[in-house]
């Protein structure tokens, strides 16, 4: 009936210091916002009306997209958090690539249809090498 969630054995997320600095950005113009009609009024009925917490829960939306997406392993696959989260196993990926350009440091990963189910760059994720090194031993190229 219930299934056990897979175990996590790496997260790779955006590094901590933008994750935060991104979720700030979306966060304080919101709380500007809401402390100048604070300041202005007090604290008014209206702060709680659905016809402005429905704008207010969208402007923050971004930052819990923000603070979840990433890569995360688990034993027979990956979870990709990235746009719209997705499930992939290793038995269904049929290549990657890691392009170490100058310029360019990306990761692809393809399913056996010939389709990209994966592309990051190694800056946007921690630990970027120990995705690599499982991708590495569990697809084979």
């Amino acid at each position: 009936m219930f299934q056990t969630p897979p175990v996590v054995i790496h997260r790779h997320r955006l590094p901590a210091r933008y994750r935060v600095g991104l979720t700030v950005m979306w966060i304080v113009p919101l709380l500007i916002f809401i402390a100048t009609i604070i300041t202005q009024r007090g604290i008014d009925p209206a702060l709680f009306d659905p016809r402005f917490l429905l704008p207010v829960l969208l402007m923050i939306a971004p930052a819990f997209y923000f603070w979840q997406e990433g890569v995360d392993v688990l034993s027979e696959g990956i979870y990709r958090r990235i746009h719209v989260p997705q499930y992939h196993p290793f038995d269904a990926m049929q290549r990657w690539d890691y392009d170490q350009g100058a310029d360019r440091q990306v990761l692809t990963v393809w399913n056996q249809q010939g389709e990209k189910i994966l592309e990051c760059r190694a800056g946007h994720l921690t630990d970027f090498p120990d995705l690599i090194s499982v991708l590495a031993a569990r697809v084979k190229n």
